[in-house]
């Protein structure tokens, strides 16, 4: 009976033996490239991809030949890119990189179309914008940052355009305040321009998103704009 169990097990390890491999290439330097790993012929499990220098370059995911994930990173392990396939959807999340090094913007697609909250950064790290998008239009909150990390300007989109806008000084105090957009995101109408010590400066007018006009505010006008 232990030999009868010990020759079923054996054609069994056999069996799976003959369906599931493991392939490796290599650069030629001898250092490893590529892991594979196959089952029935077809890629199956995690396949590694190297640099010729030995650092991780890539993950990729597969089942029964399918792929449903993908990573790629940079040589300092830094996730670069990132694919999965989740209730039929395709989802990427991208880091983008300044060509010297340092991290320029992050994004998520899903479908091909940009989803979520984007950020973009300065060179030195800080923020430099975020925006909202659904199915790949700008949706909601999107603000922008001095380098300084002061907020530049907060806008609100609808339907992929904006409806309204505050830009602030460098300094921190508002500025300009934009509310007159028309169904195609331009500036048609009237905005207010504040000094520093926040006191109304100027009515501005635009057409077609171009100035046409800007009127100081006197002191009797700040008063009337102020109830306006």
């Amino acid at each position: 009976m232990k030999i009868f169990m010990k020759v079923i097990l054996l054609n069994i390890i056999l069996v799976v033996a003959a369906f599931a491999a493991d392939e490796k290439k290599f650069y030629e330097n001898g250092a490893i490239q590529f892991e594979y790993s196959y089952r029935s012929g077809q890629l199956h499990g995690l396949t590694k991809e190297f640099y010729e220098t030995g650092e991780l370059k890539g993950e990729h995911e597969y089942r029964t030949g399918k792929l449903v994930n993908k990573r790629e990173f940079r040589r300092n392990s830094d996730l670069e890119y990132e694919l999965k396939f989740e209730d039929g959807q395709k989802i990427e999340y991208l880091i983008e990189y300044h060509p010297t090094g340092e991290r320029f913007r992050q994004r998520t697609l899903i479908n091909g179309k940009r989803e979520g909250l984007e950020v973009e950064f300065h060179r030195n790290g800080k923020k430099k914008a975020e925006r909202n998008y659904t199915e790949g239009q700008k949706e909601g909150s999107a603000k922008g940052y001095y380098i300084n990390g002061r907020l530049q300007g907060d806008w609100l989109f609808k339907n992929g355009e904006p409806v309204s806008a505050t830009i602030f000084y460098s300094t921190g105090e508002k500025w300009l305040v934009h509310s007159d957009f028309d169904d195609r995101g331009r500036l048609n109408g009237s905005s207010k321009e504040y000094e520093k010590s926040g006191k109304l400066k100027a009515i501005r007018y635009y057409k077609d998103n171009v100035m046409v006009q800007r009127r100081r505010v006197s002191r009797w006008l700040r008063w009337w704009w102020a109830i306006w």
